[in-house]
């Protein structure tokens, strides 16, 4: 009985802290608790009672009226059904608090100018309090009726990771005290979850735990960083609590410096070590491991598939709900060129109602001669409205002749019709910003949708080619514990083995992956992350398939004469094994801003193609950001070159970029731009052209600085015929001879930022 109640109270103290989890001023996440916990009859009260002071702290009182007035009507509506024996399903009470709640908003819009904005909030927050009371209930039933040591499935796993991560959004913080409530509560739940349920399961809560601090603090880097914690902790669980905390620690510490600006400062440590205390302190019975099962065969491929189907349906589930949330902010982003008749009604309400209703003329000029001083009061609206002013003599004879406060009348016609101009200005800002969050929500859907079809599936390599390589393995010293094969998207695969030498035997991976490669009939090698050497303790080892094509780089570059810093900035990277990715960007301008301005687009660019994000997606939310800080003037160009190391083709992205050189032996391809560059419109375009690259060929970028020092007209046929001659096959000597040769031309004097990037392509 002790923990039955002891139970309710964890239940009602985590309604109490979801409800603090607010959106756009409504609350589908405590409505969606509320409804969950309501199907509990001895509850209902206590939940109640706790919902509502959660959603005190973070919300208005007139807003909690309202869900407050929602809760009472569900309570009447489910009593008389229970009164009359009707039975009261979950998806009974999740309809019904959606029905009422969206009615609820509905109704707010019908007090309103904007019935549309409010139509879409209501039945929006109605679908999301139904979703998430199925979500929370399945999370609900190992609290209230779960076995210690039980192994959770699949659905309550995921429920109870989206519980405890709304809960950590919801928590306050609170200053002076050292350390984040935020972050040790992240750090702490997955460092539990890992350690007591293993990998999977701290992976799974430590994504969810990354997505809510990334929403919070505004770094991405958030959602890999912890999910990573999520693995080392259930890595390492076996070794005990010490050891597992100590590989924790140092992990956030070392993933934290790789991460940029995720560094661990003082609150972050403080963080940490409160974590730990929390971790130690707690008793054995509460840190004591689930296992899933120890059966491998089938049964263990159905588990995983299942997981991926369940993974991938929450994910294409929050894909939805950013789509929905996009089109919203599209519904109300709806600019205007000019005022309108209703405007314009207004406005002129508004100037007879100051000006006329007290003025002794009023029943001279509105009732014996109405239509004609209408006539004329709207005249001279729309002359100001036009030219900004009107004369006196301009006026009608026969309103001016009535109108006794002629000078007065517009004198501020003209005030209210500034006004009107600047407020349809802010309409018109506002309504780009929500256009630019629209297409950033729109875009993190995308992401969201396209990360779903990116997670591994087992492949379909024949159990007679598994058994024969671990023949093979065995006969050169090497035992095998198991092997699994996953097909990327791509269609490459990843080959992860767990594996021991015997007989003191030392064997590389390198020959390991001969002998893979043998078996399976494709080149393999060893990933970048995995150990060089195996040893006599079982460890996993994972194996790629090899790339066809290699590439060596160079680049040059020389600052405008004056000034001390470059405004150009570029990289390359290998976002994954295969394929390389060359980026070129200039600031507008020179200098210090221009710098900061490219060193933003490239930096951003990389992050996003090293976590895994499309092209597409990457650039548009770099230019949704760019236009969103349009006020400053923040335009830079995009130059893209990315070459597919397994097929060869490279993939040429312009944004208002300078011309890209396509060297083929004697023969020179210009590839030029025909648009603007990154943030000065929302509906961005961007040219895509594509190219399969032979061996020995190279991609020459250059900024507009190269370009312009070449006299005369056709600057780029001039430089195309030089690299045509060029006999060195070295990229740094070409972007040497490239640079000098334009400095050449100039007398030496750059007159402008210049930058050249090389990329040499050959066969492996």
């Amino acid at each position: 009985m002790k923990e039955l109640n002891m139970r309710k109270i964890l239940v009602n103290i985590l309604g109490a802290a979801m409800a603090r989890a607010v959106f756009m001023g409504m609350n589908p996440i405590g409505m969606g608790y509320f409804a969950a916990v309501f199907l509990e009859k001895k509850s209902r009260m206590f939940i109640m009672f706790t919902v509502l002071l959660g959603m005190l702290t973070a919300m208005p009182y007139a807003d909690v009226l309202k869900y407050l007035i929602i809760m009472v009507v569900i309570s009447v509506i489910t009593a008389l059904a229970e009164f009359n024996n009707k039975r009261v399903s979950m998806n009974t009470v999740g309809v019904l608090t959606a029905v009422i709640t969206a009615s609820m908003t509905i109704t707010d819009g019908l007090l309103s100018n904007n019935l549309g904005y409010y139509l879409l909030l209501g039945l929006g927050e109605g679908a999301a309090i139904f979703a998430f009371a199925l979500i929370f209930r399945k999370g609900l039933e190992p609290l209230l009726a779960g076995i210690q040591g039980q192994a959770l499935d699949n659905e309550q796993i995921i429920s109870l990771a989206v519980m405890l991560s709304v809960v950590i959004y919801g928590l306050p913080e609170f200053e002076g005290i050292g350390f984040s409530i935020t972050m040790t509560a992240a750090l702490f739940s997955v460092l539990l979850t890992g350690y007591k349920y293993g990998v999977g399961y701290g992976a799974l809560l430590g994504a969810a735990c990354g997505i809510i601090l990334s929403i919070r603090t505004g770094e991405i880097n958030q959602i890999g960083l912890m999910c990573m914690l999520g693995i080392l902790a259930g890595t390492f669980r076996e070794m005990g609590r010490f050891i597992t905390f100590l590989v924790y620690c140092a992990g956030a510490i070392v993933l934290g410096e790789l991460y940029q600006k995720s560094q661990l400062d003082l609150s972050g440590f403080g963080a940490l070590i409160s974590c730990a205390v929390l971790f130690f302190l707690l008793p054995k019975t509460l840190t004591e491991k689930v296992y899933a099962g120890e059966k491998v065969g089938e049964e263990d491929v159905f588990v995983s598939q299942n997981i991926q189907n369940i993974a991938k349906s929450k994910l294409k589930d929050f894909s939805e709900s950013f789509y929905s949330l996009s089109n919203t902010f599209a519904a109300i982003s709806e600019k205007k060129a000019s005022l309108d008749k209703k405007d314009k009604s207004l406005l002129f309400d508004e100037l007879s109602e100051q000006l006329c209703k007290d003025c002794t003329n009023c029943n001279l000029c509105w009732k014996s001669n109405f239509y004609d001083t209408y006539q004329g009061a709207y005249y001279i609206m729309d002359v100001v409205e036009k030219n900004g002013t009107i004369a006196l003599k301009e006026v009608p004879e026969s309103f001016a002749g009535r109108c006794i406060c002629l000078e007065h009348f517009v004198a501020e016609t003209r005030r209210v019709l500034e006004v009107a101009k600047l407020n349809l200005s802010w309409h018109n800002r506002l309504a780009e910003s929500r256009e630019a969050i629209a297409g950033q929500l729109s875009e993190v859907a995308n992401i969201i949708d396209d990360f779903s079809n990116d997670l591994y599936r087992g492949g379909d390599t024949p159990d007679m080619i598994k058994r024969r390589l671990v023949y093979q393995l065995k006969m050169n010293h090497v035992v095998v514990q198991r092997i699994a094969v996953f097909d990327k998207r791509n269609d490459k695969q990843e080959l992860y083995i767990t594996a021991k030498t015997e007989k003191g035997r030392c064997v590389t991976t390198k020959e390991v992956a001969g002998i893979i490669s043998k078996t399976f009939g494709k080149v393999m090698r060893p990933a970048e992350s995995c150990k060089k050497v195996m040893s006599r303790d079982f460890d996993t080892f994972i194996f790629i398939e090899d790339v066809n094509y290699i590439v060596y780089t160079g680049m040059a570059k020389m600052t405008k004469e004056g000034a001390r810093i470059s405004g150009d900035n570029f990289s390359f990277i290998n976002p994954d094994p295969g394929t390389v990715v060359m980026t070129l960007s200039d600031g507008m301008g020179t200098g210090e801003k221009a710098c900061e301005e490219s060193e933003s687009v490239v930096e951003l660019l990389e992050q996003f193609m090293e976590a895994g994000f499309k092209r597409e997606s990457a650039i548009k939310l770099i230019n949704s950001i760019l236009v969103l800080k349009s006020g400053e003037q923040t335009f830079s160009t995009i130059d893209m070159s990315i070459i597919n190391l397994y097929t060869g083709f490279c993939d040429f992205i312009k944004i208002g970029a300078s011309t890209t050189f396509v060297k083929s032996g004697k023969n020179v391809e210009t590839i030029l731009s025909t648009t603007l560059p990154a943030g000065i419109i929302n509906q961005m375009d961007y040219d895509v052209i594509t190219r399969e690259l032979k061996d020995g060929d190279f991609v020459i970028m250059a900024t507009d600085g190269v370009i312009d020092c070449i006299p005369g007209e056709d600057k780029e046929q001039f430089i195309s015929d030089f690299i045509s001659e060029l006999k060195m096959n070295n990229p740094q000597e070409i972007a040497n001879a490239v640079l000098n040769q334009a400095l050449e031309l100039n007398q030496w004097v750059p007159k402008d930022d210049m930058t050249v990037l090389v990329a040499g392509f050959w066969n492996k």
